[in-house]
């Protein structure tokens, strides 16, 4: 079973690294001297370059990453989620710079701050943390939920340990 939000994510990745790809090619034949070019201009650099064959290795990238470049994380827990722990969660998200977007009662939304991570992210930044259920679950791109959800689950161990 595909994960939700496969097929959009899919898609942005696809163009995404056609458009990188292209940004770079376009940099290479800008910045090489006019001398040294075996070609007059740049749509027959990409053709010589073999476009077909980029372009297939870049299309099935696009869509092999949305399967490993995001995941969902648990974070055991032996006790009810609280509204400190709420509070914890959000200030652990606020030091790594990020907002809370949402919250539904069940489910916090999570934005990054910068809007340059946002675009090269494509979007796709949000990270979201299911507390109704045991383990908690955090949800995003593997780079961060990685961290944060490493970071949640040490807090809520600390909170656990500690006498009340």
């Amino acid at each position: 079973m595909l994960p939700k939000r496969y097929f959009i994510r899919a898609l942005k990745s696809v163009l995404y690294f056609f458009i990188v790809a292209l940004l770079l090619l376009a940099l290479i034949y800008f910045i090489s001297p006019k001398e040294a070019r075996q070609v007059q201009n740049f749509a027959e650099f990409l053709q010589r370059n073999s476009l077909l064959k980029m372009a297939i290795f870049l299309g099935a990238f696009g869509l092999i990453y949305p399967l490993f470049g995001y995941i969902t994380q648990k974070a055991p827990r032996s006790r009810p989620f609280s509204d400190s722990d709420k509070e914890a969660v959000i200030k652990i998200f606020a030091n790594a710079r990020f907002v809370p977007a949402n919250d539904d009662g069940r489910v916090l939304t999570f934005r990054i701050i910068n809007p340059v991570a946002r675009v090269t992210r494509l979007f796709e930044d949000a990270i979201t943390v299911d507390y109704t259920a045991n383990p908690l679950t955090v949800e995003g791109q593997r780079r961060d939920v990685t961290r944060l959800a490493k970071a949640v689950e040490r807090y809520l161990r600390e909170t656990d340990e500690t006498p009340s």
